[in-house]
């Protein structure tokens, strides 16, 4: 998994790449968790362009951003997510949570 961060005083946009699955969210957890402690953001927007798979443990990398970041105000919008990640959301109930792009 690739993250790159972008950042700027209102928008956190994190730029996901390969699997979401037990092998890379502890590395997502780490770079995408202390910026939402640590700042308050309009938006965080989770760019899964690149993400062509979902385990469970990437819906609850996802799930906590978007309750901590919506406990800070913040909207949480996922962003070009493909039919297989949609199905997943749809699938487990989380879809009706995050706004998408």
């Amino acid at each position: 998994m690739d993250i790159t961060i972008q950042e700027n005083e209102k928008v956190l946009t994190a730029i996901l790449n390969g699997r979401l699955d037990s092998l890379s969210v502890p590395e997502a957890e780490q770079t995408i968790f202390p910026l939402i402690e640590e700042k308050e953001y309009e938006s965080i927007i989770l760019d899964m362009t690149e993400v062509n798979y979902i385990a469970s443990s990437g819906l609850r990398l996802i799930f906590i951003i978007f309750k901590n970041g919506s406990a800070k105000g913040a909207r949480v919008i996922l962003k070009g997510v493909n039919d297989f990640v949609r199905e997943v959301l749809n699938a487990t109930g989380l879809a009706a949570m995050f706004e998408f792009e």
